[in-house]
């Protein structure tokens, strides 16, 4: 709920005339699309919300506060302590620095269009399915 109400908030303050990208860190495993794994069923559905809560969310944005892009980011495995029990299973090439996951969000940031939509990408600037 923590990005639902800091967003709400958010409203009043980022309303302009200049352009803002707003990005929050989902997970590719909050996709209903593309679970192909099942498994970790909590942290999947509290991910699932998360990108229902910003797909709510970019309909009131596109309504009151047009001059804002939100963005759900998917930033793969990212080496930190929260993936450190699962990151034996990732594939070669696939566990990302923090380093690397933020300039790839500056980037994505950077380039991202003001349109009235919910871009839910990944690191690599893929589209994710619902």
């Amino acid at each position: 709920m923590v990005p639902a109400l800091w967003l709400k908030s958010l409203f009043k303050i980022l309303k302009g005339q200049e352009p803002c990208v707003v990005a929050t860190m989902s997970a590719r495993v909050g996709s209903i699309g593309d679970n192909r794994m099942g498994g970790w069923h909590s942290y999947r559905a509290s991910k699932a919300t998360l990108n229902m809560v910003l797909q709510d969310m970019v309909i009131e944005y596109a309504r009151r506060v047009k001059n804002v892009k939100l963005i759900a980011f998917r930033p793969g495995t990212t080496d930190t302590g929260l993936s450190k029990p699962f990151q034996t299973a990732v594939p070669s090439g696939k566990l990302f620095s923090p380093a690397f996951v933020a300039t790839r969000l500056a980037q994505i940031m950077d380039n991202a269009n003001v349109d009235g939509q919910l871009s839910d990408i990944d690191w690599n600037s893929q589209p994710i399915p619902w």
